[in-house]
């Protein structure tokens, strides 16, 4: 015998259910996961000092379309492919996040001189990302070091 689940259940029904906060809205626009390490596309970072430079380091990620129908639509009626957007962008976290990890395994805490190269091979998107990862101290940071010691 089939019965209605919610009474079987001892659920009231959508109707006698008292309003709740509607759920916050899903995040609908791309956006960037900040690094781990100072970054930054110039050469110097404002207020540190560069003790050290290790050299360059890299990070790079290969990632495949696979919704090439809805690709194919969007890029069709002149629309943005969101799908494709949100793919790039955490291609690019991806990246960032490797060279991070190359930077801080040969004992940098920064990464000047940053670019990024997006390319397709294949098929596959292809992010990669470079820069020099420097050991940096802030500056008067020496200076106060100096005077606590004394």
């Amino acid at each position: 015998m089939l019965t209605n689940r919610r009474s079987t259940m001892m659920l009231p029904s959508q109707a006698t259910q008292p309003a709740s906060r509607p759920d916050p809205p899903l995040e609908t626009e791309p956006h960037c996961r900040p690094p781990s390490v100072l970054t930054a596309t110039t050469d110097t970072l404002p207020n540190h000092h560069i003790i050290k430079v290790i050299g360059t380091v890299h990070g790079l990620t290969t990632c495949a379309r696979k919704e090439t129908k809805s690709f194919l639509k969007a890029i069709g009626s002149g629309n943005e492919a969101k799908s494709l957007t949100h793919m790039l962008y955490r291609a690019r976290d991806q990246a960032v996040e490797r060279m991070v990890r190359d930077c801080i395994s040969r004992g940098g805490n920064a990464i000047v001189g940053m670019g990024f190269g997006e390319s397709e091979v294949l098929g596959f998107a292809q992010v990669s990302c470079y820069g020099t990862a420097v050991f940096v101290e802030r500056q008067g940071k020496s200076e106060e070091w100096h005077t606590l010691k004394q």
